[in-house]
């Protein structure tokens, strides 16, 4: 089966066909918006004497894209690296109090976490039979096994 999809962008402006998708920023909020070529034009010029004016950020934090993810904050990596190295010195990993830790102990960390916490062992009961009795080791002469298929002699 064959299938077409046709995407067309609509001015947001005039509701005209778009050329284009136009993203700015004001007072920290991020804005997209779909314009003809005319409607792009006289956008960049209102906004040319206050972007001539300004200081350029860069494409830092502050932009939105679409499809990226932003990164954790540096607080939240300080925690984890603090339970991290917790971890490993339980669970007798060999760690430095400071620098990078090794890839291979965050991963045994985060395999730990996933790993489903089992229960304390309850300890097994003991028979009757266990209690009266000696404690003997006995061992036991190996059974033979019926062969699956018998023979008889004519």
């Amino acid at each position: 089966m064959a299938k077409q999809i046709i995407e067309t962008l609509i001015d947001d402006v005039d509701g005209s066909v778009a050329t284009e998708t136009v993203t700015f920023s004001l007072d920290g909020t991020n804005y997209t918006i779909d314009l003809n070529e005319t409607n792009a034009a006289a956008l960049r010029e209102a906004m040319a004497p206050y972007a001539g004016a300004a200081s350029k950020i860069g494409r830092g934090a502050g932009v939105w894209r679409p499809g990226i993810v932003p990164s954790r904050t540096r607080q939240a990596a300080k925690a984890d690296n603090k339970a991290i190295r917790e971890w490993a010195a339980n669970n007798g990993h060999q760690l430095s109090e400071r620098g990078r830790i090794p890839q291979h102990v965050t991963e045994a960390y985060e395999a730990a976490q996933k790993a489903p916490v089992a229960p304390p062992a309850k300890p097994a009961k003991a028979s009757k039979a266990a209690e009266s009795a000696p404690a003997k080791a006995t061992k036991r002469a190996p059974r033979k096994k019926a062969a699956a298929v018998q023979f008889k002699a004519s």
